[in-house]
């Protein structure tokens, strides 16, 4: 059962995640009655293919060069024509290069091969097939450093087991036979995937694999906001199924609504509340210490402090004037033990706070 102090870093965390205005879908519903009527107005009946995904949905370009781009290992592939001008089989590289990852994964289906959710683009992606292989259908999770077996980036031999000593927020991290956890641009991206895969195709997703992620893929919905170019991509996706968008990727409320119903948030999708925001800049879970960003639209007064699961203060963060900008906050984990803790700022007439895990 969740703690009361979990329910209130949720709640928290999720007004400063709607800082934004925006169309609420289906005001007022909630739970299975949401998800209901989601499922009714966005799900599919027609679908793309993999040269679709690769041609138009996630083709870009780099130094004047059209391709696509591992979303695991950041992995630049070009459409050389070589073996061949098809897309798929272009970028593959006979087993070289990218083929496509399946977020939900294919064998967590029911009725592998069978099923339409297996086709739906808006769970696709491209992936370096090493990656992709190793990921397989693993649940995703925050891995604490220390219980990484390997990192990737970049093209292949791209794996390592030590901690990386710079840029580590690029890193995909696999914890052997256990879990994945994505590097940190695509986390939301793969948050909203999997709520639109649940909630399209509850038929064939199973709770018991699906369940144990959720917090994980809430936390990070809120610490990755929904940005023009996911938007953009659930555009692209529609294209190609008869005009069906990811909602999840147009109304950063649903998230909370349909999956945690029990959460109730003043105002959500009102007028952004932009005068101050709160990230956690890395890592989380930590070890020695723990870094977020405090971002000001303006100069305020601002005390951040952190608490322990029984809502103790553990420590004073900042407490005095800080002017307009970023300020960083740093969270020492010496003398802390190991478990949840909440950092919560006061700027003005804002209260932000963030989860953060000390790693045992």
């Amino acid at each position: 059962m969740r703690s009361a102090l979990a329910l209130f870093l949720l709640a928290a965390a999720a007004v400063s995640a709607s800082a934004q205005t925006q169309t609420v879908l289906f005001p007022g519903q909630t739970g299975a009655t949401l998800r209901a009527s989601l499922n009714a107005a966005y799900r599919p009946s027609q679908y793309g293919t993999n040269d679709n995904l690769y041609a138009t949905i996630d083709r870009t370009t780099v130094g004047g060069v059209a391709g696509v781009v591992c979303v695991y290992t950041g992995l630049f592939v070009p459409f050389d024509g070589n073996p061949s001008t098809d897309p798929s089989q272009d970028v593959f590289n006979n087993g070289a290069g990218i083929n496509q990852e399946h977020t939900f994964p294919q064998s967590q289906l029911n009725g592998s091969g069978s099923s339409p959710a297996e086709s739906d683009l808006h769970n696709l992606f491209p992936s370096q097939v090493t990656a992709n292989a190793d990921r397989g259908n693993l649940p995703f999770a925050e891995i604490p450093d220390a219980q990484t077996s390997r990192w990737y980036i970049g093209a292949p031999p791209y794996t390592q087991t030590a901690i990386p000593a710079a840029n580590i927020d690029s890193y995909s991290e696999l914890r052997a036979s256990t879990s994945w956890e994505t590097r940190e641009d695509h986390e939301g991206a793969v948050a909203r995937a999997m709520f639109y895969m649940e909630t399209m195709y509850p038929e064939d997703t199973g709770d018991a694999w699906f369940t144990p992620q959720i917090r994980t893929l809430y936390d990070w919905h809120l610490a990755h906001p929904i940005t023009a170019a996911n938007q953009g991509r659930s555009s692209r996706v529609a294209a190609f199924q008869g005009g069906k968008e990811n909602p999840f990727v147009l109304d950063s409320t649903l998230v909370r609504r349909a999956f945690f119903p029990g959460i109730v948030v003043a105002d959500e999708g009102g007028p952004a509340l932009a005068a101050a925001t709160l990230r956690v800049a890395g890592p989380n879970p930590f070890l020695a210490e723990a870094r977020l960003d405090l971002r000001l639209a303006e100069g305020a007064s601002v005390r951040a402090e952190a608490f322990d699961a029984l809502g103790r203060r553990v420590a004073v963060l900042f407490d005095g004037a800080a002017p307009a900008g970023s300020l960083r906050l740093t969270l020492d984990g010496a003398g802390l033990a190991p478990g949840v803790y909440a950092v919560r700022v006061v700027a003005g007439a804002d209260v932000l706070t963030q989860r953060l895990v000390r790693a045992r």
